[in-house]
């Protein structure tokens, strides 16, 4: 806390510092002269004053100031009166003792002329709400450092200055007004040491009155649900494996030579391609293939050549196959602020408020479809083989401030809710001159002793009268203090176990051969060592199908030339949306202010 003000919702000397110095005793039973000095466009015009005067001052709105201009006949009326500047000053005397204080500074809203008594009626402001329209948003966000979020609120780009100010003042325990010199500044809403005491006597017989909060009023408990929505991104990338068993386990040439003896059929790279295309995957990274020899005079040193022009028939292959999917990943936070009463059941008055902020990526819009097969040495689209699984296209800065938004725009609610008391006397003008919307008053008069941040200044001047009155207003808040510290709740856990942990396909490192087209399998051949009879043919099983080139028998069996492998299925799990909740309890501590009735 930075005083009563909490550290973090503004900067330090963000806000107009109320002194801490003693207060100002105000001191009655004195008489005194007054005059008010009225500037219209630089020029006096306080002799044609007339009736009454009333200048009211509320914190959160544009003070208004309304006097009549009486003109004799012959006086010029002057009829470009809208937009000139107003000032006015309350002149007073006491003991001889002349003293001036600014009462308003403005501009003219609305004249009007009466032409029956030559009265021109004028209605002014400080033009708070105008001169807010003229700031850029890097002026508005300095002025009134609230929580921003485009999710919670609606973009600040091409609105009216003056919503985007009470959206983030919405998040701020804090009123925007002007000073009597015109000055905009941003007010907190708790008091502080009083700048000004008003002891016995000082308020006018029976002016005192307190209006207390209504319980329908009393707001205690904020119910907040934020739905943080986004894409998780997911690639899994399976490793296959393939020898012939023809090789007898033998690599490049002594293992081609194995082969040879029995030689079969092979696959070639496009029936890899094929197979790991109809599996739903791509193939990626550089595959190493063992490739059947090419022709060659001599290549086992057994004097028989051997002819081969194919170069893509192959002996064994090791590749990976890889496939991306999308996975809708929503994060819900239920957030309860809440004052002690508020925690009480049958106590509670409550608020409801629920934000959903939706990521979108046009990354998530091509995932699925943005692997491409390559050849050796290539890229996968500028990816490479492995990609952080899952890869989560959140946005915590998102995250964040659309719960900021809405937290501290609920607890301002609660705030606000607990400042509804309000205590009102009124004062003879002179004995309130200088107090101001920024400052703490103390009240002792009256059987009332009150303390609170001063909400409105009305003065009354009549010239017919010569009453000169002011009726003060302060916020008298009421909570318990104490509470817990705004913190953002931390992000959830989405972590889920990995899929590589999942059943994957079969003998995928190793995949099987079946070889047909004889009765029997050689010795050495590619069946048992030994040799044996050939298995009936078996469409169900991944891996490698074909012939030997010769048969022992015409009447056996012809195995289809083919090469299939299965992809890895993935749980529901890790396809369907996945959902996770937080539950955040914040107790509000709101400070009491003295009232003692």
């Amino acid at each position: 806390m930075i005083g009563l003000y909490p550290i973090g919702v503004v900067p330090i000397n963000g806000l107009v510092d109320e002194s801490v110095a003693p207060p100002v005793e105000v001191v009655v039973g004195r008489s005194a002269q007054w005059r008010l000095v009225v500037l219209l466009g630089g020029g006096d015009v306080s002799h044609l004053l007339s009736g009454k005067v009333e200048i009211d001052r509320e914190e959160g709105a544009a003070a208004v100031a309304e006097f009549s201009l009486f003109f004799p006949p012959g006086v010029p009326v002057p009829v470009d009166v809208p937009q000139r500047e107003v000032t006015l000053d309350f002149v007073v005397t006491t003991d001889g003792v002349s003293r001036v204080a600014r009462l308003f500074t403005g501009a003219v809203a609305e004249p009007e002329w009466s032409a029956t008594d030559r009265l021109m009626r004028l209605t002014c402001t400080d033009r708070l709400q105008q001169r807010v329209e003229m700031l850029s948003l890097a002026q508005l966000n300095s002025l009134i450092p609230g929580v921003w979020s485009d999710d919670v609120f609606d973009p600040a780009e091409g609105r009216q200055r003056w919503e985007v100010a009470q959206d983030l003042l919405s998040t701020l325990p804090a009123s925007l007004d002007c000073s009597v010199m015109g000055e905009i500044r941003l007010t907190s809403w708790y008091a502080q040491a009083p700048a000004y005491r008003f002891g016995a006597g000082s308020a006018v017989h029976e002016s005192v009155q307190v209006e207390l909060a209504q319980l329908r009023n009393a707001l205690n408990r904020a119910e907040i649900e934020v739905n943080f929505r986004y894409t998780q991104l997911w690639q899994h990338t399976e490793r296959y494996g393939w020898l012939h068993p023809g090789l007898h386990g033998l690599i490049d040439t002594p293992g081609f030579c194995q082969w040879r003896v029995w030689s079969t059929e092979t696959p070639d790279v496009p029936m890899i391609e094929s197979a790991v295309e109809s599996s739903g995957q791509v193939l990626v990274g550089s595959p190493t293939y063992q490739r059947v020899l090419l022709s060659s005079g001599n290549p086992c040193g057994d004097g028989v050549p051997w002819i081969n022009t194919y170069a893509d028939l192959l002996l064994g292959a090791a590749f990976q196959a890889a496939r991306r999917w999308t996975q809708t990943v929503t994060e819900t936070y239920r957030v309860v602020l809440a004052t002690p009463a508020g925690l009480e059941s049958g106590g509670e008055v409550v608020t409801r408020d629920s934000v959903s902020i939706e990521v979108e990526n046009p990354l998530a819009d091509t995932w699925e479809d943005s692997l491409k097969t390559r050849s050796v040495g290539a890229e996968v689209d500028g990816s490479g083989v492995d990609v952080p699984s899952p890869n989560p296209l959140g946005d915590e800065a998102r995250r964040r401030a659309g719960l900021s938004a809405v937290m501290w725009r609920a607890r301002t609610e609660i705030i606000a809710a607990h400042r509804e008391t309000t205590v009102s006397w009124t004062v003879p003008t002179p004995l309130a001159l200088g107090v101001d919307l920024i400052h703490t008053l103390e009240l002792a008069d009256q059987y009332t002793h009150a303390v609170g941040k001063c909400r409105r200044v009305v003065h009354r001047l009549d010239h017919e009268t010569g009453e000169a009155l002011t009726d003060l207003s302060i916020a008298s808040m009421q909570g318990v203090a104490g509470g817990d510290p705004m913190a953002v709740p931390a992000p959830l856990d989405v972590t889920l176990p990995p899929l590589a942990d999942t059943p994957g396909p079969p003998n995928a490192g190793s995949l099987p051969t079946q070889i047909g087209g004889r009765v029997n399998h050689p010795p050495n051949g590619s069946g048992p060592t030994g040799g044996g009879p050939v298995e009936p043919y078996n469409d169900a099983l991944d891996g490698f199908a074909g012939n030997y080139d010769a048969n022992d028998d015409s009447t056996a069996e012809q195995f289809p030339r083919r090469f299939t492998i299965s992809s890895r299925a993935i749980p529901e799990l890790y396809r369907d949306e996945l959902t996770r909740e937080g539950q955040t309890l914040i107790r509000i501590g709101i400070p009491s202010d003295r009232l003692e009735l």
